[in-house]
């Protein structure tokens, strides 16, 4: 009995995802003095890897980065780690790792990512390092990966390693996570490797945020850059349905609640209230880096001082600012302006025993740091851009509960969105911040003990572990959702044995027309019915126990005349018109012809028709359609998603959908659905008993498809990840072969 439950544990453990956290960096640095032979490396800690080794999980964990300067392949070797734990690099040199570290992950995708444009250098060389570098990581990850692993990648340094993995093994499952913002669309679309490096990304089964402004923006650039369409929580792309969510990280809370109330700390408090008197302080902590907006902290201050000169002498601020980047130009230069504000201010309202701004340019220690929590009466945050900013968390936590400080928080920061008791400010509007900062020194106990409370419980109750495991446990949900994807009925024995579950009692074919019985053709009207075809569907509707649907986009007048002398049942415009040949009669099931919103669709239509060459707007009786198959190509794709926006502001409260198809935009009633057409005609047609096949397309028919989610068989014509159907055929030009089979 203990052979089999070792057996089966052994089975249990294969069969477990391993979790490989990819990241640009292995999370290590050197410890100890650089002149010791034996010196070793230490893992970092916060962030990733604390909200990793939070969760206890009996999954194998890998994580893979490159190496850190002096860190070589003995120090990982002999680094000891839990036994779930290993680490892994790719080879990079040095050379190649500066073009794409600092050439393009810095100098482009950095600005453009906080919003400062007009400091991206791009050259192509280093872009060209950094598709390189991605692909050197992917080639690892592949090598490393089994089945079933889970693979998290994490930030923009990394945004074209999910294609180049699935690219070489398409069965892995890849999370992406943001860490910092994603700019609007109309910021983004000025980079000139857009489409690469959206693409690539969407590549990844599952993007993360921490914030929904941010996953906003990516789906708005995927429609615009890429014309994929979207629903809230998804992008849809020609191979998957990426999924998006919302993960704002967190910090490890205990942690830093016990080190806020160390001995060590204390100590250093006690130090600073000798030195503090009864100045209020207020502090500032940022690394020197544009996107921080220390500049307009200290422009906000110097108005705050000089609109409330009584303060002068009362109120100091202490800003660290941790070194970056200190060779580069433009960092060289925001720390020339910063310290320039500083002596402005100083210079203007220092008194013998008063300096008004404390400015340090270098790190502090852990506890020094909380010691500056636990010291300062307001926190001054006045981000750019932040993805999150978790010195505000940390500030929460710090916290001595009978006499908080205030948090005064950018809107532009990240955690503005999870901190709903903190004081937001617009960093960019200079006389208000002052303003708000006068406020927040002057706000009662009782607020402050109670809006601290609120932001206090949020992060006992949220933590970064909390936010790690929502994200893999997502990911590993997805992975076990993505397993049945449809099965391929391209090859003849396949379809045999769907052919012979359906060949015997009654069965109901419901059909797509354009794209499925006929193949698309650039001049829609000039489609025709196969002869091969027409006999097909002759010969089966002519069976004793087989009724034909043919359920299609086309108008009335085109479809009778495609279907004229079959014995076939017909749901045209999507379902909105139904004929019944049993009864010669055609039916109408969608409310009204006589549609309000028919004037407004159609200027906007005839508008795009006469700036697009060669496209044009066909009218049905409860559709409008704009073809553009002949048009040029990118500028009618680019017209397409702009038409769809415009169709979307003003029919917003209308009854009717707007959607996109092959070459086409569509405004249709809002009852004019294939799915609701197929439940319609199942419930009042259809035999309980009948087998089912339905065949289609495009996005329409898969309203269809999932309608007949749990009874029948369902076969998309061409492969996509994201359809309902269970079966697909690859080419239109088989689905003759799978109709003469089934005959």
């Amino acid at each position: 009995m203990r052979k089999v439950i070792k057996q089966y544990a052994q089975s249990f453990r294969r069969s477990m995802s391993r979790w490989i956290i990819v990241s640009n960096r292995l999370p290590f640095s050197l410890a100890g003095s650089p002149d010791k032979k034996t010196q070793k490396i230490k893992q970092s800690s916060g962030g990733l890897v604390t909200a990793i080794n939070g969760i206890k999980t009996k999954n194998e964990i890998r994580w893979i980065g490159s190496l850190a300067p002096g860190i070589n392949e003995n120090h990982i070797k002999n680094f000891k780690s839990k036994k779930n734990v290993s680490f892994s690099y790719p080879v990079i040199s040095e050379e190649l790792y500066d073009a794409y570290y600092n050439g393009f992950c810095n100098d482009v995708l950095w600005p453009l990512l906080h919003y400062e444009t007009d400091l991206i250098q791009y050259k192509k060389e280093n872009y060209d390092a950094y598709v390189k570098v991605n692909r050197i990581f992917a080639q690892h990850i592949a090598k490393v990966a089994k089945k079933n692993d889970v693979i998290w990648i994490n930030d923009f340094h990394l945004f074209m390693t999910p294609q180049f993995i699935k690219e070489i093994n398409p069965s892995l499952k890849v999370g992406f996570f943001l860490h910092v913002p994603f700019p609007s669309s109309e910021l983004y679309r000025e980079l000139p490797c857009r489409k690469e490096l959206l693409e690539a990304l969407l590549y990844s089964d599952l993007i993360g945020f921490h914030d929904f402004s941010y996953l906003r923006h990516l789906s708005s650039a995927a429609y615009n850059v890429l014309g994929y369409e979207s629903s809230l929580l998804d992008i849809e792309t020609p191979r998957q349905s990426v999924k998006l969510g919302v993960y704002p990280v967190s910090i490890d809370t205990q942690d830093f609640m016990n080190k806020a109330v160390s001995k060590k700390t204390s100590s250093i408090i006690e130090e600073y209230q000798l030195k503090k008197g009864r100045q209020r302080k207020i502090l500032g902590v940022d690394r020197l880096d544009y996107s921080k907006g220390i500049p307009h902290k200290l422009k906000a201050f110097k108005k705050f001082l000089e609109d409330n000169p009584q303060m002068v002498g009362k109120v100091q601020l202490t800003q660290i600012a941790v070194p970056s980047r200190t060779e580069v130009p433009e960092y060289i230069k925001l720390r020339h302006e910063v310290e320039r504000l500083v002596s402005e201010i100083n210079g203007k309202f220092s008194k013998i025993n008063y300096i008004p701004v404390k400015y340090i340019f270098d790190s502090v220690s852990v506890f020094e740091l909380m010691a500056l929590y636990r010291s300062s009466d307001v926190l001054f945050i006045t981000s750019k851009r932040d993805g999150m900013n978790l010195v505000c968390l940390e500030y929460i936590v710090a916290q001595d509960a009978r006499n908080p400080g205030v948090v005064l928080l950018s809107e532009y920061a990240g955690a503005s969105s999870t901190l709903s008791h903190a004081t937001l400010i617009n960093p960019m509007n200079i006389g208000e911040t002052a303003n708000k900062l006068g406020q927040a020194l002057n706000q009662s106990l009782s607020e402050r003990k109670k809006n601290h409370q609120v932001m206090l419980d949020y992060l006992k109750g949220y933590t970064a572990t909390d936010w790690a495991r929502a994200f893999i446990t997502h990911l590993e949900r997805d992975v076990n959702q993505r397993v049945s994807s449809a099965l391929c009925l391209d090859k003849a024995e396949e379809r045999k044995k769907i052919i012979k579950k359906n060949k015997n009692g009654s069965k109901v074919l419901l059909l797509d027309f354009d794209g499925t019985l006929s193949p698309i053709q650039e001049k829609p009207d000039q489609v025709k019915l196969s002869i091969k075809i027409r006999r097909l569907l002759k010969s089966l509707s002519e069976e004793n126990e087989t009724e034909v649907v043919i359920v299609t986009g086309r108008d009335k007048n085109f479809i009778v005349k495609q279907l004229k002398g079959l014995k076939v049942y017909i749901a045209c415009e999507h379902g909105a018109s139904f004929y019944d040949y049993k009864n010669n009669k055609w039916r109408q099931l969608a409310a009204s012809k006589n549609k309000p919103w028919l004037k407004d669709a159609k200027r906007i239509f005839e508008q795009y028709e006469r700036r697009t060459p060669n496209s044009f707007v066909e009218e049905k009786e409860f559709a409008l359609c704009w073809h553009y198959r002949q048009s040029p190509n990118d500028f009618a794709e680019f017209q397409a998603r702009k038409l769809l926006l415009d169709l979307g502001i003003t029919l917003a409260h209308e009854p009717v959908t707007v959607s996109r198809g092959k070459k086409i935009v569509e405004v249709k009633s809002l009852e004019a659905n294939k799915g609701y057409f197929t439940d319609w005609f199942l419930e009042r047609y259809v035999d309980s008993q009948a087998k089912i096949i339905a065949m289609g397309d495009d996005r329409t028919d898969e309203d269809m498809f999932k309608a007949l989610e749990r009874r029948g068989e369902t076969i998309k014509i061409g492969h996509s990840e994201s359809s309902y159907a269970k079966f697909y055929l690859s080419d239109q030009d088989l689905v003759e072969k799978f109709l003469e089979e089934l005959v």
